[in-house]
């Protein structure tokens, strides 16, 4: 990769950080003490490229390098075989689940850990550690965890996103972690799947400028890379046909090189250390076994020359799930001569050993792939610094873990999406006695919604006593009201990590009742428990019935006057119009982390203006699945609860003067992006933030462009009666279509013609003169079988990729 891009969608050409690395041989000072082999120490010090490491290293060597091993401690006495007997590459403890939380153990034992490895490996070759710090560094006690990735896709702000993964990057490095698995760059359409709150967005470009921003945020700008971080799942994880997790995935080829794969490529803007593929399959291929997903488009079409990761036990997964191959031979052949150059593997160490070295031996697998895999491995730890220093600086981790709080309460106030405020319910009075009800009142029970998977255990907060810090909801209001008071009535919740769903009852009816009579306001929490991977798919949208039975009783004892107030908590848009219409208001708050309690707070007594827009379409039932705003024109009527984008204020904004210049775009390739400029007025009575948005909603050529289209947004702050100027930029990559027949494979292009774009009700109108494309723009290549066949299946691939192409003309 050669571009290196800032988060407001702005691209400055220059040279990677990782390509300079690699070509000046970058260090930083060796630390006291640290005993290292002659050929480590001299790679570290950019006597030679890693080529001589990896020519000491026997096959057996270099299979171990090819592993990442799940661990479930860091004791030498009991992992220390992995070391000392089959020198693996990495480790990594899965599931945000360390074997201890406490932060400065955590990094004793890594350090400790490492001098193990180094002393007891024949070319002491430094390991790196993974982990899955997705939301903040959600892995160690007292950590602060930000909003999970759907609610900063509501803040439209990557900005912010890159300041919560630097401090994230920070954390982890901290407690001697090398590697965290994100960010989620998958599209996210489909709520019923369970992993939908990892991503930003069902918009390619939003999703894909998040990522960008993550990854630099992660990573850092120094001589060496802070953290590792990982575009995930390559490509197309969250298209389940079914909602399932690791389900197959189907989708056109114009879809898939339109909406799905865009914004990975995005996100390898910013060149990250590495890739993890998608556990899934997509058109009958598994990802782990595409060379053309994985080779012809990641590395010959993108010239992405960094680290390809599998994800968990995924090429035992093409034996036991996906039924592709026959055993986990033939699994780890295709997966390898596909583009995987690491397996993350939680089964038998020297299994997977042993098959890479008789693949090799056997000639069924080519030793020179292998050195080419274990080669980005090793320029990898390079790149990290440890070839410098493998070791961590123990007193780091007192300030770098629980910092960044006010990154946290940006985050969450700015996400912060008002669905619905009827008669201007909100914001309510501080004066105002408020009852607090719903299954998330009570400490623990708020803390798992509002933290969401992934946070000290693989399906949220266990019952243990690690904790990040927070202010659950309930503690907020308690802490802002000023002469009113608080009340709670919470409901009942059990926490079913292992199973579908959460139990929710409702068995104190008349607690709550009565509590709602007395009541100036009452605040329902509503929404979802945490939960991650298959155990979060769903097939229904709708409030567990407990939960409706809350809302409706409350909404039967309270009068007119009293405002009921939803607040849900939550990483899928839960809930419809039945139970909606009995609420006054309603504010989506996601799963903001840490700050919860204080953002929620804030919002409802009107200190913090709610500005989020929802990043995905509110279906109005699960039949409406998998509808999104950028699909083709329905045949008929089908409107969401809430399209996407939506979200309300306490203030009133208008438009005014829209104007796209320049009017007429010559040639994209020479100017890629036009600016949307447009006036806002605040014409309510408080200051308030806003997102401005620019989507082309009409434009016509040789296929079918969507009706909306988002083409930039941008924040404004603004005073009470103050006007400003806001300006989009707005990248043409946004317009850009596959032309051409059915199959799909021409070229994408932006199409000559002229292209509406508006602003709220305000339009204006550019020119594009000629067809052309903004980046490659040649043909798809269409000469793979994803490594499975050979001989007349090549030739038959062959065949069919010029039928495509005489299709195309």
């Amino acid at each position: 990769m050669s571009k290196n891009t800032n988060t407001s969608g702005n691209e400055d050409i220059g040279t990677s950080r990782r390509t300079f690395l690699k070509a000046t041989g970058a260090t930083a000072s060796v630390a006291a003490g640290t005993e290292l082999s002659t050929e480590v120490a001299e790679a570290a010090e950019g006597k030679h490229s890693v080529d001589r490491l990896l020519e000491k290293l026997s096959i057996e060597q270099k299979a171990g390098q090819l592993t990442q091993k799940n661990v479930g401690s860091l004791d030498p006495k009991e992992v220390g075989d992995l070391f000392s007997e089959h020198e693996v590459g990495s480790i990594l403890v899965g599931g945000a689940n360390p074997p201890t939380f406490d932060p400065k153990t955590l990094v004793q034992r890594i350090n400790a850990l490492q001098k193990y490895n180094i002393e007891n490996s024949e070319h002491g070759i430094p390991f790196v550690f993974g982990i899955d710090a997705v939301h903040g560094n959600a892995t160690v006690d007292g950590s602060t965890v930000f909003p999970h990735n759907l609610g900063l896709g509501a803040t439209r702000n990557p900005g912010l996103a890159k300041a919560a993964a630097e401090v994230t990057g920070t954390s982890v490095e901290a407690i001697g972690a090398h590697w965290t698995f994100s960010p989620t760059t998958d599209l996210q359409r489909d709520p019923r799947w369970g992993r939908f709150y990892e991503g930003f967005s069902e918009d390619p470009h939003l999703t894909g400028t998040f990522s960008r921003a993550k990854v630099e945020g992660y990573e850092g700008s120094g001589d060496t890379t802070q953290v590792a971080a990982t575009v995930k799942h390559f490509g197309g994880y969250s298209i389940p046909h079914n909602g399932n997790d690791r389900s197959a995935g189907r989708t056109s080829m114009r879809d898939l090189r339109t909406n799905v794969l865009p914004p990975y490529e995005q996100g390898l803007d910013a060149d990250p250390e590495t890739v993890m593929v998608n556990s899934g399959s997509v058109n009958g291929v598994p990802a782990h076994a595409s060379t053309w997903l994985l080779t012809t488009i990641l590395r010959e079409r993108w010239g992405y020359d960094g680290l390809v990761v599998s994800d968990w036990k995924d090429f035992k997964r093409m034996v036991e799930m996906h039924d592709y191959a026959p055993d986990l031979r033939t699994a780890t052949k295709l997966g390898i001569e596909a583009g995987v150059d690491m397996y993350m593997n939680p089964d038998d160490t020297g299994e997977f050993i042993s098959i890479v070295v008789d693949l090799v031996e056997s000639g069924d697998l080519s030793e020179d792939r292998v050195d080419e895999a274990v080669r980005r491995i090793l320029q990898l730890k390079k790149d990290l610094g440890l070839f410098e220093d493998p070791y961590v600086d123990e007193e780091k981790v007192k300030n770098a873990v629980g910092a960044g709080r006010d990154v946290a309460l940006t985050a969450a106030e700015q996400s912060m999406t008002l669905l619905k405020n009827d008669g201007d319910a909100l914001p309510l009075s501080k004066s105002d006695d408020v009852l607090v009800t719903g299954p998330f009142v009570e400490k623990l029970a708020g803390l798992r919604a509002q933290m969401g998977g992934w946070t000290l255990g693989w399906q949220g907060i266990m019952n243990h006593d690690a904790r990040p810090w927070a202010t659950t909801v309930l503690e907020g209001l308690q802490t802002d009201i000023a002469s009113g008071t608080v009340m709670s009535e919470p409901t009942g919740y059990t926490f079913q990590p292992w199973q579908d769903s959460d139990k929710y009852t409702f068995d104190n009816r008349d607690g709550v009742t009565s509590a709602a009579e007395s009541a100036d306001a009452v605040v329902v929490t509503i929404g979802e428990g945490p939960h991650s991977e298959g155990f979060g798919d769903r097939d229904e949208l709708a409030l567990p019935d407990a939960q409706r039975e809350v809302v409706d009783a409350v909404a039967e004892a309270t009068s007119d006057d009293t405002p009921v107030v939803g607040v849900e908590l939550a990483g899928s848009p839960r809930g419809g119009q039945q139970t909606f219409e009995k609420l006054d208001a309603l504010l989506m708050a996601y799963q903001p982390g840490s700050a919860a309690g204080t953002a929620v707070a804030r919002t409802l007594f009107g200190d913090n203006n709610p500005s989020g827009k929802l990043p995905f379409v509110w279906p109005r039932s699960v039949g409406q699945v998998t509808n999104h705003y950028n699909a083709y024109a329905p045949a008929k009527g089908n409107d969401p609860l809430y399209e996407f984008g939506h979200g309300l204020s306490y203030t009133d904004f208008e438009y005014a003067n829209v104007r796209v210049t320049p009017k007429t775009v010559p040639d994209v390739s020479k100017n890629p992006s036009v600016t949307v400029q447009v006036e806002v007025t605040n014409t309510g009575d408080r200051p308030g933030d806003h997102v401005v948005e620019a989507y082309n909603t009409q434009s016509y050529g040789s296929v079918l462009h969507p009706n909306r289209r988002l083409m930039g947004t941008e924040r404004v702050s603004l005073d009470a009666g103050e006007t400003g100027t806001v300006r989009i930029d707005a990248p043409l990559k946004t317009l850009e279509v596959v032309p051409g027949e059915i199959p799909a494979m021409d070229g994408k292009r932006v199409e000559a013609g002229d292209y509406e774009v508006s602003v709220g009700e305000q339009t204006d109108t550019f020119t594009v003169k000629d067809t052309g494309a903004v980046g490659r723009g040649d043909p798809i290549p269409t000469g793979s079988d994803g490594g499975r066949t050979r001989g007349r299946g090549r030739a038959a691939a062959d065949k069919l990729g010029a039928l495509f192409s005489l299709l195309s003309r």
